[in-house]
């Protein structure tokens, strides 16, 4: 598979029963990829994108700047957009 080559990718918030499927080139990183999924399931744009984190296959997605092609999401593959929580902190940056 090339970078620019379409990957059908099946994007749900599962804590908010929220689900949405978009066709997205397999150069994208995570993190665009997280930022159009949070948009187009939430339908606003005032959501910050680093205050949720992403799984593939049940695991955390760590490095989001790494391509959709790199992680190996394959088509019809399904990112998981959680949002942190008490249970679930974002990783100290300082």
């Amino acid at each position: 598979m090339t970078a620019t080559e379409k990957i059908t990718v099946r994007m749900i918030m599962p804590d908010r029963w929220l689900e949405h499927v978009v066709e997205l080139p397999a150069g994208v990183s995570i993190s665009e990829a997280k930022a159009v999924g949070i948009r187009e399931m939430l339908q606003r744009t005032r959501d910050d994108p680093s205050d949720f984190y992403t799984e593939y296959e049940e695991r955390e997605i760590v490095d989001e700047s790494r391509s959709l092609e790199q992680v190996g999401v394959r088509q019809n593959g399904v990112l998981s957009i959680r949002a942190y929580d008490l249970g679930h902190h974002p990783r100290y940056r300082g």
